[in-house]
């Protein structure tokens, strides 16, 4: 027979709320877990928005489907070390495997990243504008060395971090990913304000959405969707 303190300490762990709760990442291998991300990730091709970057966009994914940087960058290049990361060219990273992983058009990721054949220099370091931040967008225009000005908010673009004047490489590595809108080097955030990690919905006004587009447009010469499809 139980005694009556060996009776309550196993009704205790039987209804202890923390034993009924998943853990938030499942033990999975690689294979398992990109299986089950093809089968059904949580990804709204309309929280994108005109130019976005792969490095936000995959921010919004890892975010959404609660996946660690490893993981994430593992399954976009299994060859590569996620903590020393990739630049998001397009000659480094397999343009089909990513929009297995992602459930995006090869359209929509081709314009996410850099194209190395580019005649205009890019920036190494994350450049962004603070207001666009601030909604959760960084556009890979902001890469190039001649963008000086975002075509929104009209701010002067950035590289250093307010508070400690830190760069952030601009790759794609598990610490950047699991960084969003934060400086590597003191996590403090690249906005004026605090960035909600569930900024996935675009923030900004329909006509700033439009000036980005536009802009694009300007620039890359081509049609271009904003990730929804809609032009």
């Amino acid at each position: 027979m139980f005694s009556p303190a060996t009776r309550r300490a196993a009704c205790w762990q039987r209804c202890d709320p923390v034993a009924l709760i998943r853990p938030r990442f499942p033990i999975l291998a690689f294979d398992e877990l990109e299986l089950s991300l093809s089968r059904g990730s949580a990804f709204n091709p309309k929280w994108l928005m005109p130019g976005e970057s792969l490095v936000t966009i995959l921010w919004k994914f890892a975010c959404a489907n609660v996946l660690s940087g490893d993981a994430l960058v593992h399954l976009i290049s299994p060859c590569v070390d996620p903590s020393e990361g990739v630049a998001p060219v397009r000659d480094n990273i397999e343009l089909a495997r990513l929009c297995r992983v992602l459930r995006l058009s090869a359209g929509v990721l081709r314009t996410s990243l850099l194209d190395a054949a580019l005649a205009v220099p890019t920036h190494p370091t994350f450049r962004h504008c603070r207001l666009c931040a601030a909604h959760g967008y960084h556009s890979v225009l902001y890469q190039l060395e001649e963008e000086e000005r975002c075509p929104v908010h009209h701010q002067p673009l950035d590289t250093r971090c307010l508070h400690c004047g830190d760069e952030t490489p601009f790759i794609v590595s598990a610490s950047v990913i699991e960084a969003p809108f934060r400086c590597l080097g003191c996590r403090s955030h690249f906005s004026y304000g605090r960035l909600s990690l569930r900024s996935t919905i675009p923030a900004m006004r329909r006509q700033d959405r439009m000036a980005l587009s536009r802009h694009w447009l300007l620039r890359s010469g081509n049609d271009m969707t904003d990730g929804s499809g809609n032009a």
